[in-house]
């Protein structure tokens, strides 16, 4: 008996347990990580004018320790030139004052100083050329130590001034470093604005498609796919290239493989891995999972008729089921997963709807029904132009 409440017990729990399903995104979830997203991007380029604000400064902090720099080399020569003039005008007062103590000067016989003291009209005389040829002595003995003493501040300011011009030079480095982060956080900024508009207009192509379905904010993802029929997917022209370069590494149909026959529905295009995919045409992505690798699958109306696209091999997916994209839409990055020898995008084309298994279809291979891919797709060549195999491409 206890062990029947028990299983009954069990059974109430997992009764009350909310059941989820996969794609219960709602179409008003979208509105909300869109205006989540405006945000952000709102966010974003409050910070990339902050930034931009910040490098104006920053730059104008640079000229003004340029021209400190400037100004202070030039007090540096001006002084240099001064103390170099004061050198010269200390030696040429030397030269009069030596000269002018000749006249003090006792040859070896001491006539040279009785000749000019007796040179004296009188005793008056005498005293007045004594006094006066020691006045001018002493006065230019003054103005020398006045020009060293002149000189030797010079030659602080000079060191003063190599000291500032040092510390200029120091200061003008850190704001040469602090430009090349700012351009640095720029430049991320700008790449994140792009990305975040990318982001926004991908969804704003979703719930405008989802709303011209007739599909409501609580209608989930799941709901509004099921909604698309061949008539109502995104109406486009023309198919596009997968990637802006690329190398056809090996055609559509039939080839040798590992020394064995193989059918091959698709062309393969050789690429580094991490290359970015984008979808070929207009359209929704009606799947993703593992074909071939890591897989895509698109689906497109093109001049009002349905076709899918298939990328295999993909290193990474950034688009998921239900989401509308156009040919400018980055949808993936390439890379080398499944059954794959060389980092390629495996680009297959097909009618219909591949992997729609209400309005379409989900093989691979075909058992004779018409309900596979094989029995659907064609050379991306008919609607595709690529060069010949082994050449490569620059554009889409």
């Amino acid at each position: 008996m206890k062990k029947q409440l028990s299983y009954l017990l069990v059974i109430l729990i997992l009764l009350l347990i909310p059941i989820t399903t996969i794609n219960a995104k709602t179409i008003g979830d979208i509105q909300k990580e869109l205006d989540a997203a405006q945000k952000k991007l709102n966010d974003t380029n409050t910070k990339k004018a902050m930034n931009t604000q910040s490098l104006a400064e920053t730059q104008k902090k640079i000229t003004e320790i340029k021209q400190n720099i400037t100004k202070t080399e030039e007090n540096i020569k001006a002084k240099t030139e001064e103390s170099k003039q004061l050198e010269k005008d200390i030696k040429k007062k030397n030269e009069e004052t030596k000269e002018l103590m000749r006249y003090y000067q006792i040859s070896s016989s001491g006539s040279a100083m009785i000749e000019y003291i007796m040179g004296a009209e009188s005793i008056t005389d005498l005293i007045y050329r004594l006094s006066i040829t020691e006045q001018i002595s002493s006065y230019n003995k003054k103005v020398v130590e006045e020009m060293n003493n002149m000189i030797k501040e010079n030659e602080k300011i000079k060191k003063d001034l190599v000291i500032k011009k040092e510390e200029l030079v120091k200061l003008k480095e850190e704001q040469d470093t602090q430009i090349i982060v700012l351009n640095q956080k720029q430049s991320e900024l700008d790449a994140e604005g792009e990305s975040e508009e990318q982001v926004i207009k991908g969804m704003q192509s979703q719930l405008k498609y989802y709303k011209s379905l007739g599909c409501k904010d609580s209608d989930t993802v799941s709901v509004c796919t099921n909604k698309v029929g061949n008539t109502n997917l995104p109406v486009g022209t023309t198919f596009r290239r997968p990637t802006t370069t690329g190398r056809i590494s090996s055609e559509f149909g039939n080839r040798i493989l590992n020394n064995k026959a193989n059918k091959h529905f698709a062309i393969d295009i050789a690429m580094p891995t991490g290359t970015s995919v984008y979808a070929v045409a207009p359209g929704v992505v009606g799947y993703t999972g593992e074909v071939c690798g890591i897989s895509l699958v698109i689906w497109h109306n093109i001049n009002g008729k349905t076709y899918s696209s298939i990328y295999c091999h993909l290193s990474k997916q950034l688009v998921k089921k239900g989401d509308v994209v156009t040919s400018d839409t980055l949808i993936a990055k390439s890379g080398c997963t499944g059954q794959c020898y060389g980092a390629h995008l495996h680009l297959g084309l097909a009618t219909g709807r591949y992997k729609d298994i209400l309005n379409g279809y989900s093989r691979y291979y075909s058992v004779g029904k018409g309900d596979s891919l094989e029995e659907h797709t064609f050379n991306p060549r008919d609607v595709i132009i690529f060069p010949p195999k082994g050449s490569s491409y620059s554009n889409r």
